[in-house]
């Protein structure tokens, strides 16, 4: 077997896309519907790819900074999950071990590459506007392989293991025995104690540096502070959506021989993460009122992001806890 990690990796995802029954006629009708969406709403979008073009290198180091922790965290998790796996005990040669390793933990920027060439792609077709969409496309591209080579720069953090009780999540102190009344409640609050847990201080910390590396200079340090915590409810909200898929796949198996409905579990999960989504949108909203922006156009942009996060936290969390049929 020349690299089983990379075979196995293919055979899983072709089951799930098996599962789904998701196919390219999808794919070219997505693909459509975003020619048809860019070509209406030219007039409209044409402006924020002019301001991404001026901006070239803000885009290219935001994306080198994503891309950086994605692949990093990636890295972690997937040597991790390695050492723990069967395919570990496999005679493979060093070279094909190290390039496998290589295309697995790298396979979500590469996949933002694709993402953007298509993007791009679409963008030409219907702007007809060769040179601007080709020069972003560069920037984004050569911020996405710029932050592959400081993810695997950077170094691997030690693994650590918390326990139920963890100081990084917060819990209600109970002076009082209540009795015991089974619910679902607490799953709801699964998904916002697993993203306070990933939200160690070192994290945070080291995803702090780029953002201030990013200040020009003579920025005020009210302005830095804002901009820091923009970030740090963008970062909220995307932990949030990954605890949703991590912990929506532990639950569903942990529920499947239970005699609990679909929609139950669905229910407990949403309520307590839509209103905390809500709350950290709305104070997304306030941080860019502070910044100086319209408060129409920070109520737009809380909005946006409020829908936005639901729409993905509820279809990770649907497309996890959906019943499996067994073929």
């Amino acid at each position: 077997m020349p690299a089983p990690r990379l075979l196995t990796t293919k055979l899983m995802w072709r089951n799930r896309r098996a599962r789904a029954k998701v196919g390219g006629a999808l794919a070219l009708l997505l693909c459509g519907a975003l020619v048809a969406a860019f070509s209406l709403e030219r007039d409209a979008i044409a402006p924020a790819l002019d301001a991404l073009r001026r901006h070239g290198y803000v885009c290219s180091g935001m994306a080198a900074v994503f891309s950086a922790i994605l692949v990093a965290r990636r890295r972690v998790l997937e040597r991790a999950l390695f050492l723990r796996s069967w395919l570990a005990a496999v005679p493979v040669r060093s070279v094909t071990a190290r390039w496998e390793a290589l295309l697995i933990e790298t396979f979500p920027a590469s996949a933002a590459l694709v993402v953007i060439s298509v993007l791009a792609l679409i963008a030409a077709v219907a702007f007809a506007r060769l040179n601007d969409v080709v020069a972003l496309w560069a920037d984004l591209c050569s911020g996405v392989v710029l932050g592959i080579v400081i993810g695997y720069l950077m170094p691997a953090p030690k693994p650590v293991d918390l326990p139920p009780g963890s100081r990084y999540v917060p819990h209600r102190q109970t002076r009082n025995a209540t009795p015991i009344r089974p619910s679902l409640k607490a799953l709801g609050q699964w998904p916002i104690r697993q993203m306070f847990a990933w939200a160690q201080p070192k994290a945070v910390s080291r995803a702090t540096i780029p953002i201030l590396v990013m200040m020009p200079l003579g920025t005020m340090a009210d302005t830095a502070m804002v901009v820091i915590a923009l970030f740090g409810v963008v970062g909220a909200l995307l932990l949030l959506c990954s605890a949703a898929i991590s912990v929506s796949r532990l639950a569903a198996r942990w529920l499947a021989p239970l005699p609990v409905r679909a929609d139950d579990v669905v229910r407990a999960f949403l309520l307590p993460a839509y209103a905390f989504i809500a709350g950290v949108s709305a104070m997304e909203a306030l941080l860019l009122a502070v910044f100086n922006v319209s408060y129409r156009g920070a109520v737009m942009v809380g909005a946006s992001t409020a829908v936005i996060g639901c729409l993905l936290f509820g279809g990770a969390l649907l497309w996890n806890v959906r019943p499996r049929h067994m073929q």
